[in-house]
């Protein structure tokens, strides 16, 4: 069988809430984090991570749903073509492995905790639906800036962060093209130019004002190959 779709969105269900007392593993007043296990009318074991507790009027209130972190494991699913894990609570890194799915056109994470940078090799699925947005702690690379893969903000137009001039600046896909168009790869000194993370201001001779356009650009002849 060859898997070409898997949809697993909108797995969060609709808050319960239980006495601590009685109906779940822990007490209330003992409760110090991690995940707890509750018991409704029907005896029905209801439980959930620390990120899905809250805890009203003495009571725990629990929204179960799809949790953990993606799984690297997608990478031997080479026939993916949908894969939608949006509206979730999923935690940790995006799998850089789900750039190796070349066959698919649509990639929907949106809503959920992610945190880290986007791999760049995202920038490989160039006929692509990518969709990140709703994770509030996805930043750059090198830095807390919120920076997208050069590839991804160059190559994939299906991109959700493609027009955003924050996460995809016009001004750096603008360089990167003159790049390839000077043959960039034969210059003497291209220090930070196409770097996947880095602002296009802190590539060799790239000067920018305060509000990141670019007011100088100054390649010295001992820095091209001419």
């Amino acid at each position: 069988v060859r898997l070409r779709e898997l949809k697993l969105s909108h797995s969060r269900q609709e808050v319960q809430c239980f006495k601590g007392a009685g109906g779940c593993d822990v007490d209330v007043i003992d409760y110090t984090g991690g995940s707890i296990c509750c018991y409704g009318d029907n005896d029905e074991k209801i439980c959930s991570t620390e990120t899905g507790i809250e805890i009203e009027n003495n009571n725990f209130c629990l929204t179960p749903g799809l949790r953990g972190t993606i799984p690297a494991g997608f990478a031997n699913t080479p026939y993916l073509q949908v894969l939608d894990l949006s509206n979730n609570f999923l935690t940790g890194n995006i799998p850089p492995e789900i750039g190796g799915l070349l066959r698919l056109r649509m990639l929907d994470l949106t809503n959920n905790t992610l945190t880290g940078s986007i791999p760049s090799v995202l920038g490989a699925l160039v006929s692509a639906a990518i969709r990140v947005h709703g994770n509030d702690m996805i930043r750059g690379e090198n830095k807390n800036d919120m920076i997208a893969p050069l590839s991804l903000c160059s190559n994939v137009p299906e991109f959700d962060l493609f027009n955003d001039t924050t996460w995809c600046p016009p001004e750096r896909n603008a360089l990167r093209a003159f790049y390839n168009e000077a043959k960039g790869e034969e210059w003497i000194n291209a220090t930070g130019w196409v770097d996947e993370f880095n602002s296009h201001c802190e590539w060799r001779g790239v000067e920018c004002n305060n509000a990141g356009k670019i007011v100088t650009l100054l390649l010295a002849v001992s820095q091209v190959n001419l």
